[in-house]
């Protein structure tokens, strides 16, 4: 039986957890307001507080970081998981914020698809985030095929969205293309993000494996 002379610092897990739950919860305030579009800016107003709340345990990783000594995992993959984590928050949060601020009547039909997108994505990535604890090697690695999945869907649905906006048959002002061409892109990137958190993850497990 192997012994440690310093025991690791397992309150990691449990802050990953709890930053997975937020992101749990900030995609399905953003779901639900696209899918019901009323006082968008009430709703806008709940992702913000869950942009903040994402911070606040960003923080609260790097001062856990700056104050252990024996981490489950390398600093460098625990500095990058935390941000990437922080960064999928924040471009949901930049979605809402920027159909608030282009006093959007409707959203999109690819915009409520791409939200939907992102909360499979967000359940499927607090579910492999569990899995760290432990190292679940099997249900780690079938959480990264479902996020390659998910991600190569939304490339597809945001190459189709940018193709119909620029459809000029359907003679859309120019505002209103360079308006969703904005929200798409960004709801693409909070997509992207997902995928480099499932990297970092990937990294994890080959270097533990």
């Amino acid at each position: 039986m192997k012994l440690r002379i310093f025991p690791r610092e397992e309150s990691y897990f449990d802050l990953f957890d709890t930053v997975a739950e937020n992101i749990v919860h900030a995609s399905g305030l953003l779901l639900d307001m696209v899918e019901d579009f009323v006082d968008p800016e009430m709703k806008a107003k709940r992702l913000v507080e869950a942009e903040h709340e994402g911070d606040r345990l960003t923080h609260a990783v790097y001062s856990r970081l700056n104050s252990t000594f024996i981490t489950p995992f390398d600093r460098e993959d625990i500095l990058a998981l935390a941000g990437q984590l922080d960064d999928v928050v924040d471009a949901m949060e930049a979605a809402a914020d920027m159909m608030v601020l282009h006093k959007v009547l409707e959203p999109l039909d690819a915009v409520i698809e791409q939200a939907r997108l992102i909360d499979r994505a967000a359940r499927e990535t607090a579910s492999g985030l569990r899995c760290l604890r432990g190292l679940k090697q099997e249900r780690l690695r079938a959480y990264l095929i479902t996020i390659n999945e998910i991600e190569n869907e939304g490339d597809r649905l945001y190459r189709r969205a940018r193709a119909d906006l620029y459809n000029f048959t359907g003679e859309h002002p120019a505002r209103y293309v360079l308006m969703w061409k904005d929200i798409v892109e960004q709801l693409e990137e909070a997509l992207d993000d997902f995928e480099h958190v499932a990297n970092t993850v990937e990294t994890i497990l080959i270097k533990h494996a």
